[in-house]
């Protein structure tokens, strides 16, 4: 027969703070920094969006990865966070209070909570504790600040989902205070000026990993392609699905064509961070492989 282990008084002590979400919030400003990310996590999951809210517009870390904590999509709890950001944005022009710098969005593992929130076993060493939290999980976007930088991966299709689209708008008309970094950004079967109304808002040099697979042809792809151009941070890009145009009568045809595969090609010798490239489906590879690699 197993012995259960008894909740730690900590952890009694979180319970009964979600329970009360007034509470809660009005014991953040009294709260030790350390207690943070457990009660956040808790509340995160548990759907608590008031509390959510309260903490990220009073998180006392440089950093909060919060993508990693969004295992299934729930709008409400994600509206909660930009809602947090929003009031912390709004202090901080007042404060001028900067111990919030970056919110990453990207759902990859981070130290962070495995840290501040203890092991799986739940122990959490005493060193780690007595530790200030910037050095081992800030990352390089964070050694600068002027606005709050917003991480993100995007992976842009035809349709939307609720929390993509909620994101953009909101991304739209705030970022003239936010520093906006997208990461990974995949773009599947969107139109070319969603796409380029997108990279106005995330800076194409801040995109280190691209996949176009868009079914454009390469007119569409040549006037696309400046904005390849500018990705002077990209190490990894994938090309797939580039359709021979089928230009009007009366036009010469090969010219033309020529002169938009020639203005693709001339971007990769602009990206010189590449380092894997991946090409699939491209009718015009086998003619001009030597001009791409060169």
């Amino acid at each position: 027969m197993s012995v259960q282990t008894p909740p730690t008084l900590e952890e009694l002590g979180r319970q009964v703070l979600l329970r009360n979400e007034d509470l809660a919030i009005s014991a953040l400003e009294k709260l030790p920094w350390t207690l943070f990310p457990a009660l956040f996590k808790d509340a995160f999951n548990g759907g608590h969006t008031r509390i959510v809210k309260a903490m990220v517009a009073a998180w006392p870390f440089p950093y909060l990865p919060v993508g990693t904590l969004m295992k299934t999509p729930n709008l409400e709890i994600f509206q909660a966070v930009l809602d947090g950001v929003d009031m912390h944005l709004k202090r901080e022009f007042h404060s001028g209070s900067e111990q919030f710098q970056v919110l990453d969005l990207r759902n990859v593992h981070h130290e962070f909570w495995n840290i501040w929130t203890g092991r799986e076993d739940g122990a959490c060493s005493a060193a780690t504790v007595d530790e200030r939290p910037v050095v081992k999980v800030l990352p390089r976007y964070a050694l600068r600040r002027r606005h709050l930088k917003v991480v993100t991966d995007l992976c842009l299709r035809l349709r939307l989902n609720g929390e993509q689209t909620c994101f953009l708008q909101w991304v739209q008309q705030r970022k003239d205070f936010l520093q906006l970094h997208c990461i990974n950004m995949k773009i599947w079967t969107v139109p070319m000026y969603t796409v380029k109304e997108i990279l106005s808002v995330f800076h194409p040099g801040r995109i280190e990993e691209l996949e176009l697979n868009t079914g454009w042809d390469v007119s569409t792809l040549a006037r696309f392609a400046p904005c390849i151009g500018q990705m002077r941070s990209l190490r990894k890009f994938s090309l797939a699905r580039i359709c021979r145009n089928t230009f009007r009568i009366g036009t010469r045809t090969a010219d033309r064509e020529e002169r938009c595969i020639s203005k693709v090609i001339a971007q990769f010798s602009k990206l010189h961070c590449l380092q894997h490239l991946s090409m699939n489906g491209i009718y015009f590879l086998k003619d001009h492989m030597k001009q791409i690699l060169r």
